[in-house]
């Protein structure tokens, strides 16, 4: 595939990505509490055999108490798929050398979450949280740093195949 096509699908994905945070950010606490919720429960229940055994009271009181964890995991996950998809769309363009690419892949994430966490304020029930933003920043720079390494890893094996030939 053509370098300039590659850059314009990352692009695309790196946009629809971007406007999948975004409509979730833009839901209310209660819907945001729902999906969460709703993905603990449906996991619990499909997984852990004496959870469906459980009364819903106590079921509820599991799910809740996950729901922290779960929501700032999705946090970090979603940023991470960010950090490194806009990565490797700046190492496609190829214009800057890598440090520069890392530096900038983390700029964009970054200031990506810090511009969903202001959104998040004027969204009923949500907040605007520092943490979030930094949970969210140290994502991005996980999913840089695993791009790196996968990178650097396929290119090694790369040079051991044709080596071996």
């Amino acid at each position: 595939m053509k370098k300039r096509a590659k850059m314009i699908i990352l692009t695309i994905i790196i946009i629809l990505w971007m406007a999948f945070i975004f409509s979730m950010s833009a839901k209310n606490s209660t819907q945001s509490a729902n999906i969460s919720g709703g993905f603990i429960y449906n996991i619990l229940n499909t997984f852990f055999a004496k959870f469906r055994g459980i009364d819903k009271t106590t079921q509820d009181s599991i799910v809740e108490g996950l729901q922290f964890i779960v929501r700032k995991g999705a946090h970090f996950s979603a940023y991470a798929i960010l950090g490194g998809l806009c990565f490797i769309d700046l190492t496609v363009l190829d214009k800057f050398k890598s440090k520069k690419n890392f530096i900038i892949a983390f700029i964009i994430a970054a200031l990506y979450a810090t511009s969903d966490e202001i959104h998040q304020y004027f969204v009923p029930g949500r907040s605007c949280e520092l943490r979030d933003v930094m949970i969210d920043s140290f994502g991005a720079l996980t999913g840089i740093i695993i791009v790196i390494v996968f990178s650097k890893l396929i290119k090694k094996l790369k040079q051991r195949h044709i080596s071996q030939k």
